[in-house]
């Protein structure tokens, strides 16, 4: 009787240890606000790798090389375009894209959340701007201003192009 009750004492411990365990695990901190008020211009490496210091990432950009060009390898990535907005997507782009990848941070990775197509034609000096928390590609060569957020392109106004 007195072992059953020794077990018995021992799993009310270990039962209440893993309930306020997890309570502790519970702890969120709301609206945080993860945006790059500035575009990072990355230049990729000899093995195609990006290291953006002041925000701490590093990625390989030849998955995106990949999606836009296929296997012609005679196009390359010079320089990279990246932000992120205020809910953590990461925006990229770069010179002779057609789209702008939107990509979800994830453990140890950067997962396709959206891929916008810009246009038809490649970019010609694509560049990112955060304005009154939305992302902005502005098509330096037309003057064009693009307003996206993760799910796509959004509609501008004529004063936010102003």
């Amino acid at each position: 009787m007195k072992m059953r009750f020794k077990v018995f004492i021992k799993i009310i411990w270990l039962a209440s240890f893993v309930v306020l365990a997890t309570a502790c695990n519970k702890f969120v901190v709301e609206n945080v606000n993860y945006s790059q008020q500035i575009e990072s211009v990355l230049i990729p490496d000899e093995n195609g790798t990006v290291h953006d210091v002041r925000h701490g990432i590093t990625f390989n950009v030849e998955p995106f090389e990949k999606q836009e060009f296929g296997e012609d390898e005679s196009i390359e990535i010079k320089e990279v375009r990246l932000i992120r907005n205020a809910q953590g997507y990461y925006f990229i782009t770069a010179n002779q894209f057609k789209n702008v990848y939107v990509m979800e941070p994830g453990k140890s990775e950067l997962r396709l959340m959206n891929k916008i197509k810009i246009s038809e034609e490649r970019l010609n000096a694509p560049a990112f701007n955060l304005r009154d928390s939305k992302v902005q590609l502005i098509k330096t060569d037309t003057d064009e201003i693009i307003t996206l957020n993760e799910n796509g392109l959004q509609e501008n106004n004529e004063e936010e192009q102003s």
